[in-house]
């Protein structure tokens, strides 16, 4: 094999390794630690907690059974609980500090009207909220969760505006989970 042969195929199978592996914004919330979390971006960290507190609400509620659940959280707590021991999971320490929100909204009953009219700030919590708990249904056991904590949930917001009657749990699922 020539030179430049090898240089060739070496490239391609970096393109089609680096194909396979996760974005480097993508976490597993799951297995996160609490120093990985406090180096997420500021704005960023609330939907690592919205997406959690999701994933672990489809262990224990059939989705006919989801009520409120809490938005606009305050997660100053968690990132000081982080900051004391960040080599902990920061699942632990969700189960031991979830932050209540100061506002509610229900996920699965909302509509996509009700969606748009939330506050910039909440909309990618409510996402990930219901993003966590259609991946806890879809995972296997074992496999920890990957998610991007930057994607951009204005597409949901979009497809919300088009049809504003229509339900925003059901755009959600349509959206991330194609």
């Amino acid at each position: 094999m020539s030179r430049t042969s090898s240089l060739l195929c070496a490239a391609a199978i970096a393109v089609a390794t680096s194909a396979l592996a996760p974005p480097a914004d993508a976490a597993s919330p799951p297995t996160m630690t609490c120093a990985e979390f406090l180096s997420l971006k500021e704005s960023i960290q609330p939907r690592a907690v919205a997406w959690l507190d999701g994933y672990s609400a489809a262990g224990k509620l059939k989705e006919a059974d989801i009520g409120e659940v809490d938005v606009d959280r305050q997660t100053a707590d968690l990132v000081v609980v982080c900051k004391q021991d960040p080599k902990v999971t920061f699942w632990d320490k969700i189960r031991a500090h979830l932050p209540g929100g100061k506002k509610k909204v229900k996920p699965t009953k909302m509509t996509c009207e009700e969606f748009v009219a939330l506050d910039d700030t909440v909309q990618p919590e409510a996402v990930y909220w219901a993003e966590g708990y259609n991946a806890a249904l879809k995972a296997k056991e074992g496999v920890a969760a990957e998610v991007d904590l930057e994607r951009d949930i204005n597409v949901v917001v979009v497809e919300c505006k088009q049809a504003p009657k229509e339900s925003f749990w059901d755009k959600v699922k349509k959206v991330f989970h194609k």
